[in-house]
């Protein structure tokens, strides 16, 4: 069997620091063609007071890579680093074990969501890691 074809494969890493209070989706990356998401990371750089959890997702759903979070946790607090903690995109809680989330076409964009207004604005650093291949 011959080669037929070579295609090259980038990796990417990006740090957007969001800072908000409101339950207003903020769309934070537009998701080329060929992306394969990897891994997401939110750090609290400062937190926002009141009651409200911060969710990582996309276009299809709000906490594809990271659940319900304590938006109000210590500065410095990151979440992502267990499976508890991933969404549903990156984890796999039945089987146990790590996903990736793939992206064929575009049109999509990775999203940032307050659950509920905050009493004051929280900033957010939010790590996203994955390759994107030539389609």
């Amino acid at each position: 069997m011959a080669l037929v074809n070579r295609k090259a494969v980038h990796p990417f890493c990006e740090c957007i620091e969001v800072a908000s209070e409101s339950a207003t989706s903020i769309d934070l990356i537009k998701i080329p063609d060929g992306a394969i998401v990897d891994r997401v990371i939110v750090r609290i750089k400062t937190a926002a007071t009141g009651s409200v959890n911060l969710t990582v997702g996309d276009d299809d759903d709000a906490d594809g890579f990271i659940a319900a979070a304590d938006a109000t946790a210590a500065a410095g607090t990151i979440y992502g680093d267990t499976g508890a903690e991933l969404g549903d995109y990156l984890y796999d809680a039945t089987e146990k074990k790590d996903r990736v989330k793939h992206y064929a076409s575009h049109g999509k964009e990775i999203k940032f969501v307050l659950s509920t207004t905050a009493t004051t604005e929280g900033v957010y650093q939010v790590i996203v890691t994955g390759f994107v291949y030539d389609v």
